[in-house]
């Protein structure tokens, strides 16, 4: 049997269009097949959806693309192939597409707003969304080259008194997890963590409740509360 922490990954993962092949196909012929599941499934794509909209529209200037374009050289020109693997959600949008927006929105990052192509804001090098067993999404991760982390929260999120709430990440299985730091409450903020190994795609964070003052095994000891695997950001 499934245990429903692989099964919540396989939805995240599926929502996302991350599922390829026969993976997929398995993962479909389940929803078709157990109700609770496909409900999950449902309920996670308007989760994102919600997320997507509430990005206002921006005006932007008419020569855009064009200097996007030549920013990147001809390559930028050549059509894409689609992935056939990766098709639109039951609400009719990419499954990638809800989760970008909601990214850049909630990042503040700004592509458009400042109607020109100045210097480049400082770019992460993987963003996870990190989800809670309900499939909820509560946070953003942004991961940087200088070992630091930005945390954007999507939800309210406060730690009990004598408790703490710390941040995790699994750079490999033989290095096993390692904390980033600790905060109170969720709010926007930087943490310094050790030095590691630059991030990467699928790397493992979450967010667990730990005794006031952190972890006292150097390992998580809590309940995860929040956990999302990163992806590289599409610039």
């Amino acid at each position: 049997m499934t245990a429903p922490s692989d099964t919540n990954d396989m939805i995240a993962q599926y929502v996302l269009g991350l599922l390829e092949g026969e993976e997929r196909a398995k993962f479909e012929a389940r929803i078709a097949d157990e109700p609770e599941l496909a409900r999950k499934v449902a309920a996670l794509e308007e989760n994102f959806y919600a997320l997507d909209a509430t990005a206002a529209p921006e005006s932007v200037p008419d020569d855009l693309w064009s200097k996007i374009q030549s920013s990147l050289g001809p390559a930028a020109s050549a059509p894409r192939a689609a992935n056939a693997n990766r098709a639109p959600s039951s609400l009719g949008i990419p499954r990638w597409a809800g989760m970008a927006a909601a990214i850049v929105l909630s990042l503040g990052i700004g592509y458009f707003g400042g109607q020109s192509l100045g210097p480049a804001p400082r770019a992460p090098l993987v963003v996870a969304v990190l989800v809670g067993d309900d499939m909820e999404p509560g946070a953003i991760i942004e991961a940087f080259a200088d070992d630091s982390i930005r945390i954007v929260p999507l939800e309210a999120l406060v730690a009990p008194d004598d408790s703490i709430l710390e941040v995790w990440t699994l750079p490999d299985p033989e290095t096993g997890p390692v904390s980033l730091g600790t905060f109170r409450e969720a709010r926007d903020l930087v943490l310094g963590g050790p030095n590691l190994p630059a991030p990467k795609p699928d790397q493992l964070y979450e967010i667990t409740l730990e005794p006031a003052g952190g972890s006292p095994t150097g390992r998580p000891t809590g309940p995860i509360l929040l956990k999302g695997f990163a992806r590289a950001p599409v610039i």
